[in-house]
């Protein structure tokens, strides 16, 4: 009856679990590397990645991109595998774990003006610049 008892109470007394949104592919928040592990990690090939970030601004078009920004302000341009979902548009400065494939690479200048003129930013040459994500699921932190 003791042990009983003690298992109850660690039960009570544990911090309760994170909730959040699925958007996209079924995934968990199991292993998610940080927004500056990431960074350090990434390279020119294509490779998969889940990552836990704060997200920085999402399109106010549609919700059918995002970004992340670490505190040094390295910027990563998270888009949706296929365009088959989107995210709401309201979650700027939410946490999320994004699961797919991600490399760095030098945008196309129009793609580069779209991205900016989206975000209501003026273009300029660094956007070029890029970590790309291609999220096959992402996980939104419920508040």
């Amino acid at each position: 009856m003791r042990y009983l008892l003690i298992a109850l109470l660690a039960f009570e007394c544990s911090a309760p679990s994170e909730k959040f949104a699925n958007h996209g592919a079924e995934i968990n928040s199991e292993n998610a590397l940080s927004i500056d592990s990431f960074l350090a990690e990434v390279g020119e090939e294509e490779r998969d990645f889940k990552v836990r970030g704060t997200i920085e601004e999402v399109c106010q078009m549609k919700g059918c991109w995002m970004t992340l920004r670490n505190d040094q302000g390295a910027n990563v341009r998270v888009t949706f595998k296929d365009y088959g979902f989107f995210v709401p548009k309201d979650i700027s400065g939410s946490e999320v774990i994004i699961e797919g494939v991600a490399k760095k690479e030098v945008l196309d200048e129009d793609v580069a003006r779209h991205y900016a003129e989206d975000g209501g930013k003026e273009y300029d040459d660094s956007m070029r610049n890029s970590i790309s994500f291609v999220a096959n699921g992402v996980l939104v932190k419920e508040s």
